[in-house]
């Protein structure tokens, strides 16, 4: 690869690393604690580049070359750009954070499957907070729904945000887990039930709130609770739409 291209490229994807990590879109991708380290990584880039593209400046111009070898230099450096255009669709055009289609085709629920290697071992999780509805991540709804032996969630009004899956005639609310980036992600599911929980479309960002229907997180259903639900909004997707 020649150097205009290597510069050519460092500033691009420099540049890109900059730019998820000052508007945001970065949390597509990785968790919020990697910003800084993305900040870092785009700004060394373009530093290298610019650097790059100084030493050739500088070194090009006592040994300018004839008209005919300058030609064909601009000639080699146009080509040059053409790859660009792949490097432009893959950084700067975001994909949408993982959704419904990720989970649906974890058809054996990597994330409940983990948890149930411990199905005999169920502990008892530490007390809620106070609230009514109380505010629960997804994935602590859905472990304490399987594993917590003293029933923490019995009769206590919650309230979980995530995305509609749907599948068969079940309506299932879910978000993935990242431990690192979007790589790592684990789905978790929620089944809801209840006269208004059906008409939603794949990937429609909901705030449910109900009650844990007792008994329903079961290996027979691969650990996935049962939210009976009394009232579902509709939200916009959040900033970071994983669980961490």
């Amino acid at each position: 690869m020649r150097r205009e291209t290597q510069n050519i490229l460092l500033v691009l994807v420099g540049g890109a690393l900059l730019k998820i990590s000052l508007n945001g879109t970065y949390l597509q991708y990785v968790k919020p604690s990697h910003r800084y380290w993305l900040i870092g990584g785009g700004l060394v880039m373009v530093l290298l580049a610019g650097i790059s593209i100084a030493r050739e400046l500088f070194a090009r111009a006592p040994h300018e070359h004839d008209d005919g070898d300058h030609e064909g230099h601009d000639h080699s450096a146009r080509s040059a750009w053409l790859l660009i255009l792949p490097v432009l669709t893959i950084f700067l055009i975001a994909p949408p954070a993982l959704g419904a289609d990720s989970v649906r085709a974890d058809a054996s629920n990597r994330a409940a499957t983990t948890l149930s290697s411990g199905a005999d071992d169920r502990m008892l999780f530490s007390p809620l907070p106070a609230g009514d509805p109380l505010p629960v991540k997804l994935s602590d709804f859905a472990a304490r729904a399987a594993w917590d032996s003293g029933n923490s969630l019995d009769n206590r009004r919650v309230r979980l945000t995530g995305f509609v899956v749907v599948d068969g005639q079940n309506t299932y609310l879910a978000r993935l887990s990242i431990t690192c980036c979007a790589a790592d992600a684990l789905p978790v599911r929620v089944r809801l039930d209840g006269p208004r929980t059906t008409g939603y479309q794949n990937d429609t960002w909901l705030n449910v709130t109900g009650t844990l229907r007792p008994g329903s997180a079961t290996e027979d259903d691969d650990y996935v609770p049962t939210l009976s639900a009394t009232e579902l909004t509709k939200i916009h997707q959040p900033e970071d739409p994983y669980e961490h």
